[in-house]
């Protein structure tokens, strides 16, 4: 077999350090972040088990122009559902190698970002199939192929001759350059050719949660999963006969769909708008009101504690608070940003605006939280305008009551269509008319 090998056109830099691995996991993804103090060369590959059973998958990471102390070995605990061990060396003079064990088959991101430099790793399942699920009058989800690693996007990238490998050794490799200046934004893919300027046609509504991940349990018996479906199904009905587009939704029924997937769904349909819904919880009963979020880092602490829980990193903060963890809110941060931002911020004022304006006169004490950013993994590596609306606390009494009525889901989903109409229906809003 034939390995493919990039390169890019960039030369290494000298004297750069790895100041440290940190990671992240959740039930449907890993993501491993190589903080390094300046630029330098990189080249990863993925390499199969050995026949004999007896030798992982390995994920292997290239370091140009990058040299460990004699002896060191940097300190790494990755022990999750996809890493089982991680090993550090210099593999040769000049270069540093990382290398991760994995425990099944994924799916691999690799991209660089800046302020600081670092090297992001996401590895996610590629063995489950695909959800098939859609709302009625929306299309088919088709299952996704198992993709190699993505080169950056917007680099210069050329073929370079190919060369032999034993079996055990297998692998694509890709080599890029860690930007020391400027951010490198990638996707999993590069993003298609926008047709906004014909108008929308394809909104993904997002219930988030489901199946084995019911959300926040709040109280009198209310789960986020169910109400937030019953609220997505009714936002999807009011687009398709008011508006006319074609809506998809992640899931239609109580089935656990990871959020890798639910944004990628959104990608391969070539989506104009993604919306995710959800409600929210905190330790505080007495908190209540609306708020909506777009993609972006942020350093607020009742941010990040809600962006763990939507994230689905049980694991992670089970025991502890996480508002005071070091390390998670950075590692949650390392998004992949700014394709759609402005115009997600926008949408996502629409929405706020329309959804407490459409309650307020219908029910006592809406509470507007506003617009919000906030790194929400399944809002990260979408193509179009994406947001997260969290329509009320199932941890406080009034509106867990609230969310338990039909009539108050039907008036949040009225306030969501209202805030998707405005948006679609303003001039200023670039490509859209």
């Amino acid at each position: 077999m034939v390995a493919a090998v990039l390169v890019a056109n960039a030369a290494p830099a000298a004297a750069t350090t790895v100041k440290r691995i940190r990671s992240a996991s959740g039930d449907d993804f890993t993501r491993i972040v190589i903080d390094v103090d300046g630029s330098t060369r990189y080249r990863y590959g993925l390499v199969p088990p050995r026949t004999d059973g007896h030798t992982l998958a390995r994920l292997y990471l290239d370091l140009d122009g990058v040299r460990l102390p004699p002896g060191k070995r940097l300190a790494a605990e990755i022990r999750d559902q996809r890493v089982s061990a991680v090993r550090t060396g210099q593999h040769r003079d000049s270069t540093a190698r990382i290398v991760f064990e994995l425990r099944r088959p994924v799916r691999t991101n690799v991209f660089s970002l800046s302020s600081p430099p670092r090297i992001v790793i996401d590895l996610t399942d590629q063995s489950k199939p695909e959800s098939k699920q859609s709302a009625p009058g929306g299309p088919t989800p088709q299952r996704a192929e198992s993709t190699p690693p993505s080169s950056p996007v917007g680099r210069s990238i050329a073929r370079a001759p190919t060369r032999q490998r034993t079996p055990e050794h297998r692998s694509t490799v890709t080599a890029v350059t860690v930007p020391h200046h400027a951010e490198t934004k990638t996707p999993t893919a590069g993003p298609p050719q926008r047709r906004l300027a014909r108008g929308v046609r394809r909104v993904v509504i997002d219930p988030g949660h489901g199946g084995k991940d019911p959300g926040a349990k709040g109280l009198r018996g209310v789960k986020e999963s169910d109400v937030v479906l019953d609220i997505s199904k009714r936002v999807a009905a009011k687009l398709r006969k008011r508006l006319g587009v074609e809506v998809v939704m992640t899931r239609t029924g109580d089935e656990f769909v990871p959020l890798s997937r639910r944004k990628d769904l959104a990608n391969r349909f070539d989506a104009d708008l993604f919306v995710s819904i959800h409600a929210n919880a905190g330790r505080n009963t007495k908190a209540h009101g609306i708020e909506t979020y777009y993609l972006k880092n942020t350093n607020d602490r009742a941010t990040l504690r809600l962006a763990s829980l939507e994230n689905g990193i049980v694991d992670l903060i089970r025991g502890r608070d996480v508002s005071t963890d070091a390390d998670l809110p950075y590692i949650l941060s390392d998004m992949v940003q700014g394709q759609k931002e402005s115009e997600s911020i926008v949408l996502a004022n629409y929405i706020q605006r329309e959804l407490v304006s459409y309650l307020r006169p219908r029910y006592r004490s809406v509470k507007n939280l506003g617009v919000k950013q906030g790194p929400f993994l399944v809002l990260d590596g979408t193509y179009m305008p994406s947001v997260l609306v969290e329509t009320a606390f199932v941890s406080n009494s009034m509106e867990a009551k609230r969310l338990g009525s039909a009539a108050y889901r039907e008036s949040i989903a009225e306030g969501i269509y209202l805030g998707i109409s405005h948006y679609l229906k303003d001039p200023k809003v670039p490509g859209l008319q």
